[in-house]
């Protein structure tokens, strides 16, 4: 990292820039025919439930290959939370040996074009319905998350509304019609270790940005991702590699930019439920 947080953009960067970029393309040529009929409403409400049902549609898309339906969930209206979740789909989406359905909710809302869904209980409920009715046994739920936190919290902030808390227990009641489906699920947020008691299950992979007392770095106003969050596009960037390898490298750079800026470790975590142990070693991404 450069002098002031400024990073140098090479090469994989530039590509997973232009793959996150052609996820939002292709979500906004599918949207734009829904919006057309929900632009007369002012509150919004018409063109909410537009968004979610154009994103309900692109996971009843049917494939003969392996699915991953990516449910990118930024909770915070900050635009570090869009990008580690919006760019992470477009790293899946180059190495991962399955085809990503992306289905992202962001509630940062200013810009005009709101080419994406804002995450509220709603979309949640939505987007989590549509994965658990289509994805098959070969499919894997992956739901990626970025926002603040603190023990046993996550925060939403909607626009320039007032930040509002979701438990570990009511987000584990938002996943609950995924119980049995393979899930990978990565929170980057403080305090996120906090929350894998909630949500441990045996179908599950659970990561963390940190262990359950400690803070995390980077979500603050002008960085493009969290430590955690660059670290998740890094680590994803190489082709055939298991999960196992994946956590392992997000881990040494998370540690590496925290001994560069002399910040306590965060230490992330990871729980992988006893039927995931085989997917966790598989190199499939």
């Amino acid at each position: 990292m450069m002098p002031g947080g400024v990073r140098r953009v090479g090469r994989a960067a530039r590509v997973r820039i232009a793959a996150a970029r052609s996820i939002v393309l292709g979500m906004c040529l599918l949207l734009a025919a829904t919006w057309l009929t929900a632009c007369a409403d002012p509150g919004g409400s018409q063109a909410q439930q537009a968004a979610v049902a154009a994103l309900q549609q692109t996971a009843s898309t049917q494939s003969d290959h392996r699915r991953l339906f990516y449910i990118g969930l930024a909770l915070y209206s900050e635009s570090w939370s869009e990008n580690d979740v919006v760019e992470l789909a477009g790293e899946l989406r180059q190495t991962a040996d399955y085809t990503v359905v992306p289905l992202i909710a962001s509630n940062l809302v200013a810009s005009p074009s709101r080419t994406f869904p804002v995450a509220d209980d709603a979309a949640i409920a939505a987007l989590v319905g549509s994965a658990a009715e289509q994805a098959g046994q070969d499919d894997i739920v992956f739901v990626h998350i970025s926002t603040h936190g603190a023990r046993g919290v996550l925060a939403r902030k909607i626009g320039n509304g007032a930040p509002t808390p979701l438990t570990a227990s009511e987000l584990a009641r938002q996943l609950a019609p995924l119980a049995g489906r393979r899930m990978v699920i990565f929170i980057s947020a403080c305090y996120s270790g906090s929350l894998i008691n909630d949500l441990r299950a045996p179908s599950r992979i659970i990561v963390t940005a940190t262990r359950a007392d400690r803070s995390s770095f980077g979500c603050v106003a002008g960085r493009r991702h969290t430590y955690f969050g660059e670290a998740e596009l890094r680590g994803f960037a190489e082709r055939d590699r298991s999960l196992r390898q994946i956590v392992a490298a997000i881990r040494d750079d998370v540690a590496r930019m925290e001994r560069a800026d002399r910040h306590t470790p965060s230490e992330p975590q990871v729980s992988v439920g006893e039927d995931m142990t085989v997917l966790y070693d598989a190199p499939v991404f």
